[in-house]
């Protein structure tokens, strides 16, 4: 395919695979075509606040959450990017910048008594993940943090949403996917317009430019990718409070569960809709209300 493309799959992403021809297309559009023009003007006139609630209002200080009744809202959607980017307007993705920003204005609101990360993602690049995990999980000792997951929370999402201090599903919702893939390109021919990449690597250098059709080859870019998906594992059992051979053996090894059988799992703690989860976190958050009131 396109050189959009090679360099799209050769990166390391924890995402469910259809995601990524999406948005390799996406990506093969200029910036300036009317087509990409009226993509992005479509997401960018996308309401979250619908997705939040109709009753929610934009929370101060933050560029994509919400607050309903004490109750911080940030929607966790589509594809998820290390930085905002062209990708993150056209294809209604995350970037992991913006939402650990909300995330931690979420936290140092006064008006905010718990938190809630709704999400619907098939996962992302891997850059950033582990990062904004762990301040997910310290940040849910100070505030009541809930995922709740109303389509799909696969991959890269998952290892963000099960730092929450609990997980929630809709009863269709699916989670999982936990694993990275890269796709290493080799090109044997021209391109469509005649051309043919040839790279040289200095003498030192040999595992910069490993061969993807050799045994050796493979087996470094597995190690890798292994690496990388050993640090997924581990947060996610650290999280989870489990084990690292359990989530290897019973959260599905790379597929996904869908809502009670991932509770079964141990994957998530409840079904429950997101309007349950929102008088939960209502309920909690005027508690705490409460409380903070008797301490001054």
């Amino acid at each position: 395919m396109s050189h959009i493309f090679r360099a799209l799959t050769a990166e390391p992403w924890a995402i469910e695979p259809s995601w990524l021809p999406f948005l390799a297309a996406l990506a093969q559009r200029d910036a300036g075509h009317p087509e990409v023009q009226a993509r992005a003007a479509e997401w960018q006139q996308r309401d979250y606040r619908l997705m939040a609630g109709s009753a929610a209002q934009p929370l101060a200080g933050t560029q994509r959450a919400f607050i309903q009744d004490g109750v911080a809202i940030l929607p966790l959607t589509g594809p998820i990017f290390p930085r905002a980017n062209m990708m993150t307007q056209m294809s209604g993705a995350t970037s992991v910048a913006t939402f650990q920003s909300d995330y931690r204005a979420a936290l140092a609101s006064a008006d905010v008594g718990a938190i809630m990360l709704l999400v619907d993602s098939p996962g992302g690049q891997v850059p950033g993940v582990a990062n904004l995990a762990a301040v997910i999980a310290a940040g849910a000792k100070k505030k009541l943090t809930v995922a709740q997951v109303t389509g799909s929370g696969a991959s890269a999402a998952y290892w963000l949403l099960s730092a929450a201090s609990e997980v929630y599903l809709d009863r269709t919702a699916l989670v999982g996917s936990i694993g990275v893939v890269a796709a290493v390109p080799k090109q044997v021919a021209p391109d469509s317009e005649g051309f043919i990449d040839i790279e040289i690597v200095s003498s030192n250098a040999p595992n910069k430019r490993v061969d993807p059709e050799s045994e050796d080859g493979q087996a470094q870019i597995r190690a890798t990718l292994d690496a990388m998906e050993g640090e997924f594992i581990a947060d996610v059992a650290k999280y989870r409070n489990t084990t690292a051979t359990r989530v290897k053996s019973e959260f599905m090894q790379g597929g996904v569960a869908v809502g009670a059988a991932a509770v079964n799992a141990g994957m998530a703690d409840k079904v429950q809709s997101q309007d349950a989860t929102q008088a939960y976190l209502a309920r909690h958050a005027a508690n705490q209300a409460k409380l903070n009131a008797l301490r001054k």
